[in-house]
């Protein structure tokens, strides 16, 4: 096990945490975490998705000059995973703050201390404290020996004199070489919703707006018909986002995505609903963000009106109105039954803990994909569609980050 802090792509600082058959890298800024790697032979496989257009000249952003085609600044660093506090979507206005696009947490810079080993692994610290918003936030990045899971940490205080309202998303990002036509798609909810008319997905999506599903494999299309979107397709020409609710009696969330040709699963898991203990920080959606080249206009496309250049699914987890920002959350306080935001009161601290898994499996027991996941003692047990277990180790009680 091993940490270090070194210069990451366009020279930005950054943290790289390491097993034998597990790293992570994690950036100074905007808290990216660009790589979740796997050992595949004698290489790496990255799970985690790296836009072609990720600004890596090494400059500083800056809006004179680079606006006009990176848009805001979330663009012009994004890659792989980062946390969103206290605003899951667009700019936008709440409580009185200008939100910046998913929080300030996505916008700053992070403060990282040098990596520490522990007995049973190795971890980083970051913390950061946004000039807009009264919340501070202090990160807990970790590896444990022998398992390929980075496990998260994220403690929020609101500084503030009042009580103040927020999202909390994590905005899990996959890409090729481990995304690729056939992966399936998988998670506990028994409800998902596509967003309403009026959203960023307007003229890019396939799916009907403001219609509901009790699966994946039967949504509603606005021409019609209805489309299986559990098995990505592949570039399609379009993007749409879809959100399933947590069930409230959960004690597990989690969310899979497998590639069954080169037999490799991606796994998020947190505390479920009915587990939360007080000062703990619930996650009530999986969000699924599904562009698959459906976006004609620059970052995505080289030129306005040419070819989207992007393939990449957003398996996210957040505490939102679907990925409409805290205003309009605030505007909707529920959705399918699952609140779209939480509160914070002053002085406090609350805590999310996260945790996401990348490893091989053997035999075909997910070839069909993840029916279920529970936890056991040191591990969890994935169970496939076709009746076949595998047990992966995990700390799912997060008890080592507690």
């Amino acid at each position: 096990m091993e940490g270090a802090k070194l210069k990451g792509a366009g020279n930005r600082d950054a943290v790289l945490l390491k097993q034998d058959t597990f790293r992570v890298m994690i950036d100074a800024e905007k808290g990216m975490t660009p790589e979740l790697s796997a050992k595949s032979g004698d290489g790496w496989i990255n799970a985690h998705w790296q836009p072609w257009f990720r600004a890596n000249s090494g400059e500083k952003w800056d809006e004179a000059k680079h606006s006009s085609f990176w848009k805001v600044p979330l663009l012009y660093d994004l890659a792989g995973n980062f946390p969103c506090v206290p605003n899951f979507g667009p700019d936008n206005k709440a409580g009185g703050y200008s939100m910046p696009p998913h929080g300030f947490t996505a916008y700053e810079t992070w403060q990282q201390e040098e990596p520490e080993t522990l007995e049973k692994g190795v971890s980083v610290v970051s913390t950061l404290k946004s000039e807009g918003h009264p919340f501070s936030y202090k990160k807990t990045d970790m590896l444990l020996q022998g398992h390929n899971v980075h496990y998260t940490r994220v403690d929020v205080t609101n500084t503030g004199n009042r009580e103040e309202p927020f999202n909390f998303g994590w905005h899990n990002t996959t890409g090729s070489p481990f995304l690729e036509s056939g992966c399936l798609i998988d998670n506990s909810a028994r409800s998902y919703a596509i967003p309403p008319e009026g959203g960023e997905f307007d003229p890019t999506g396939e799916l009907a707006f403001g219609e509901e599903s009790e699966t994946l494999e039967k949504m509603p299309l606005r021409r019609g018909g209805f489309k299986d979107m559990r098995q990505v397709r592949g570039v399609t020409g379009y993007a749409d986002f879809i959100t399933g609710a947590v069930p409230l009696d959960s004690t597990l969330g989690w969310s899979t995505i497998v590639n069954p040709r080169l037999r490799l699963v991606y796994l998020s898991f947190f505390t479920g609903p009915s587990a939360l203990a007080d000062d703990e920080i619930g996650l009530y959606f999986y969000d699924l963000w599904l562009n698959y080249g459906g976006r004609n206009y620059q970052p995505w496309a080289v030129q306005d009106g040419q070819s989207d250049q992007t393939f990449c699914l957003g398996a996210e987890n957040a505490t939102g109105y679907f990925a409409n920002g805290l205003e309009q959350a605030l505007e909707h306080p529920e959705l399918m039954g699952n609140p779209t935001f939480q509160n914070l009161e002053p002085g406090m601290t609350k805590t999310q803990y996260y945790a996401t898994l990348f490893q091989p499996y053997e035999g075909d027991a997910l070839d069909g994909g993840v029916k279920s996941v529970e936890g056991t003692d040191g591990g969890l047990i994935l169970t496939g569609y076709n009746g076949k277990s595998v047990t992966m180790a995990a700390d799912w009680e997060f008890k080592n980050l507690k």
